[in-house]
């Protein structure tokens, strides 16, 4: 998509075309109180649950918006999509509603434990010799051969748009809230829920999160174009990777997105740690990504009302043993 098309993007009208579109297949997820963050910044901080959405995770709203929008004729010719955990889970509940069963692209570096899950709901699963890239290149240019719907789990519109439901709720929620901390591998959902949020209320900051083994969106927004990069392992995996160079959510984060933060391996991991200790919450590492960089920047919001939105819990159960003992 070119850098034209980018800016004719509406967020705000796609996430409400999202809302009515998928509505009710969609939990409102709560906002729950964190007295231990509020006292650390001497403010209001909510937790925003998106952990709580089907499938675990937000990804959930894009994948059913983007699904619900397919025709007959899509479907029956095949659907493609690349993840190595939350989008494969969404996409697959989106399809059983749907009453089809779509194809994953994986990589083989993928956790045996990940990959027996998401054939379990329903995936045929490809295993891709290489990296996640890799297996993005891979499942596109089959799509592509094949004549099937790729899906991208943020380099679209309408995936963007059902993202924002998440922002969307947020101002219900809390309609006077001054910041709101988002975590971003591709930005779809950092993206839709600052677009929604900063069209109704542009006082609002909205912050987002990357792990520092893989700061592709905060590097392209510094670079004001999409980087390829190297990446490293990181506990937020599902926040990880190289982007495509045509994505629509650099400009949506370089129009909407106020701050950005890195965190280390050992801040995401505290993180973890502190959701279960303090909320008894089993956040994966990318849903945990808020509350570390709330703290990280406590200073500056000392005072705010502030959301963290805790937007994932499929954490494999040997690492978040590890973590918490």
């Amino acid at each position: 998509m070119t850098n034209e098309n980018q800016q004719r993007l509406d967020v705000p009208k796609l996430v409400l075309e999202a809302l009515e579109r998928c509505q009710d297949y969609l939990l409102p997820t709560p906002l729950e109180y964190s007295m231990y963050l509020s006292e650390k910044i001497e403010g209001e901080v909510w937790l925003k649950l998106d952990s709580m959405q089907r499938t675990g995770s937000f990804k959930f709203r894009g994948a059913i918006n983007k699904v619900l929008s397919l025709t007959q004729e899509e479907l029956d010719q095949g659907v493609i999509a690349v993840s190595n955990g939350n989008f494969a889970l969404a996409v697959a509940e989106a399809m059983r509603i749907r009453n089809h069963r779509a194809t994953i692209y994986v990589s083989k570096d993928m956790e045996p434990a990940r990959i027996e899950l998401l054939r379990s709901h329903g995936l045929d699963l490809v295993i891709f010799d290489g990296d996640a890239g890799g297996a993005e290149k891979g499942a596109r240019r089959v799509a592509q051969e094949e004549g099937k719907t790729f899906l991208s789990p943020y380099n679209d519109p309408i995936v963007v748009g059902g993202q924002g439901i998440c922002g969307y709720e947020i101002s219900r929620q809390l309609p006077d809230l001054e910041a709101v901390f988002l975590a971003c591998g591709g930005g779809g959902l950092l993206a839709g829920s600052s677009g929604w949020l900063k069209s109704h209320n542009s006082a609002v900051q909205t912050i987002g999160i990357s792990p520092a083994n893989s700061p592709v969106m905060y590097e392209s927004m510094r670079a004001k174009k999409v980087i390829e990069m190297k990446t490293f392992p990181t506990l937020a995996d599902t926040c990880a990777g190289n982007m495509d160079l045509d994505s629509i959510t650099l400009d949506l984060c370089l129009r909407y997105v106020d701050d950005f933060v890195l965190l280390t391996e050992t801040e995401i991991e505290e993180s973890v740690r502190l959701l279960f200790e303090q909320h008894r919450l089993v956040v994966e590492g990318s849903g945990s990504m808020g509350v570390g960089a709330l703290l990280q920047r406590k200073e500056q919001f000392k005072g705010k009302k502030v959301v963290v939105v805790i937007c994932g819990r499929n954490i494999d159960l040997e690492v978040f043993k590890r973590i918490i003992q």
